[in-house]
């Protein structure tokens, strides 16, 4: 018997995977969760879970944190990725966060089937359209805004010494160039990036592995 978690904010959403998954004898379906935290109470409360089928864009707290917990804590429970998102850098995220698999939420019954049987034994599961799709954002121009934009060497030294939380003056005296040089830098970085905010830069740097390793 696989025991089976659904973690979705959208209960249509989870009425459809329960009645997909209904018939196959050995899939039990054991609870439900709407955010990160009630993933994490089921869990400590003791029920038995096999495989989660984790959405990622949940309130309170989202698809990825909650599987890097999931993981640290609980390292015997798979987690299935069922979203909407089919962009690689979603994918490289929640695989690094620790999930098995990857599905879109429009798979049919027998993906779905394979893909949870698959990361149950810890096999890792893609479905052949969502391997397409990357490999499409692969071939893509370096121009699009989207996934990992193509960043200038300066954009790198500028956004490295920001993780290390240098100032724009401090960057600026240590670069040997004016403040508004690395505001302006700042700011490409923000638009490439996607991030509002200084703190979210920092994050996109990290999860997308920009950060060079210092030389001693």
């Amino acid at each position: 018997m696989i025991n089976i978690l659904i973690a979705d904010d959208h209960h249509l959403m989870i009425d459809g995977i329960k009645a997909t998954l209904k018939d196959i004898s050995d899939f039990n379906i054991v609870s439900e969760a709407s955010d990160g935290y009630q993933v994490i109470r089921t869990l400590e409360s003791g029920v038995k879970v096999d495989v989660i089928l984790m959405d990622i864009n949940m309130p309170k707290m989202d698809g990825l944190d909650c599987t890097k917990i999931v993981s640290k804590k609980f390292p015997l429970v798979k987690i299935l990725v069922l979203s909407q998102f089919g962009e690689k850098r979603f994918v490289k995220q929640m695989m690094k966060s620790g999930a098995m698999g990857y599905l879109l939420k429009d798979a049919d019954k027998d993906v779905l089937e394979e893909a949870i049987r698959k990361v149950n034994t810890g096999e890792k599961y893609f479905c052949e359209r969502l391997s397409l799709s990357i490999v499409n954002q692969e071939l893509k121009s370096e121009n699009t805004k989207s996934l990992f934009p193509k960043l200038t060497s300066r954009e790198l030294e500028v956004l490295n010494l920001i993780c290390k939380e240098f100032s724009s003056q401090e960057i600026a005296d240590k670069l040997f160039v004016s403040f508004h040089t690395v505001e302006g830098h700042r700011a490409n970085l923000l638009a490439k990036s996607g991030a509002k905010n200084t703190a979210g830069l920092v994050r996109w740097a990290v999860e997308n592995d920009f950060l060079q390793p210092e030389i001693n």
